[in-house]
């Protein structure tokens, strides 16, 4: 009896051991869905997965592509990025941004390329660090509490 519950618990614990492993090797990079709702979780559950540098390309192309789409019907953006890997993704908005930059976008004209669109981003949303000057903290309030005795 005691052999038989040490080698489930032997079972069990390998198998938590070697769940996050098979999991990444399993789990797919892939967008899936036919509508923008579906789209958007799918990609919330395939950017878990991501490492961080990927993870940050991925969420900018993905919206940027969501943004070009809008306006174009309803699903425009689940027909374009269903089905495709986040590489597939990142290398769209790439090529859509690198067209808007070359054609003189306004709103891509602070831009060179999509590399230093994705490292000017990074840099506006990184912490900032501890030498950085920091805003003043508020004033506490000063109040004295009178007509109170001791």
């Amino acid at each position: 009896m005691f052999v038989k519950v040490a080698i489930g618990l032997m079972l069990v614990f390998t198998l938590v051991f070697f769940a996050p492993v098979i999991r990444q090797y399993t789990s797919s990079t892939e967008i899936h869905g036919s509508t923008d709702k579906q789209v958007q979780l799918s990609a919330m559950k395939v950017r878990r997965n991501l490492p961080t540098q990927q993870m940050h390309a991925f969420d900018v192309a993905f919206g940027l592509l969501k943004e070009f789409r809008t306006g174009q019907g309803e699903n425009a953006f689940a027909q374009t990025v269903g089905g495709k890997s986040t590489e597939e993704i990142v290398e769209m908005a790439r090529q859509e941004v690198g067209t808007k930059i070359a054609a003189g976008d306004p709103k891509f004209k602070q831009f060179t390329s999509w590399d230093d669109m994705l490292s000017k981003e990074a840099a506006e949303d990184a912490p900032k660090k501890h030498g950085d000057p920091q805003p003043a903290p508020a004033p506490l309030r000063s109040s004295e509490r009178t007509g109170r005795g001791n």
